[in-house]
């Protein structure tokens, strides 16, 4: 005796339609939802108040408190000391690997103002009513590393703090190493 597959399969299939078409609430209607909420999910809003928890939704961290493994930088608003106390890890590296990382950082957040060359000339430069200076002029080739370092972490004059967009300090030092790479490169020009 044989066994006629189709018929079967085509019922299952037939099935399987009627159940779909049986979710749809009709034309203009509502879907009818078989497991709730996954169609239209509570969001949380950061300062709305959760009746249930009886807290805020979205909890604000408390004051004075930092994430795990962040160290804050120790020598906010103290340039100087910054200067002394800070050492370049990378002094001398001469890698390509290193003066790489050091252009592409400078040319995505420097440059801007700076100019790709350093030299204070960037596409912003122009419209700001107070000029970045050259990086190529004989007071920034004075500057300790340390110095350096600290003006792209904490920011000077009308500059703001890089130390959230360039997180890492193995970026900020890189910088530092591609500046005095172009520095050498490039002659005093005294302005």
């Amino acid at each position: 005796m044989k066994i006629n597959l189709k018929i079967p399969s085509l019922c299952l299939l037939l099935l399987a339609a009627f159940a779909m078409l049986g979710c749809n609430g009709g034309k203009n209607q509502p879907n009818i939802e078989l497991i709730q909420d996954m169609m239209d999910q509570r969001a949380l809003k950061s300062q709305k108040w959760d009746s249930l928890r009886n807290k805020p939704e979205e909890m604000v961290p408390p004051a004075h408190t930092v994430p795990r493994g962040f160290t804050p930088y120790p020598y906010h608003n103290q340039p100087l000391v910054a200067e002394a106390k800070l050492v370049n890890p990378y002094a001398g590296d001469k890698f390509q690997s290193t003066l790489k990382r050091g252009k592409d950082r400078f040319d995505i957040y420097c440059a801007p103002c700076h100019g790709f060359d350093g030299k204070g000339d960037g596409t912003v430069a122009q419209y700001m009513p107070l000029k970045p200076p050259n990086l190529m002029q004989d007071m920034v080739r004075k500057f300790k590393d340390g110095r350096i370092y600290h003006i792209i972490t904490d920011g000077q004059g009308l500059m703001q703090p890089y130390d959230t967009q360039i997180y890492k300090a193995s970026d900020r030092w890189a910088i530092v190493n591609y500046v005095r790479y172009l520095q050498k490169r490039t002659p005093d020009d005294g302005k």
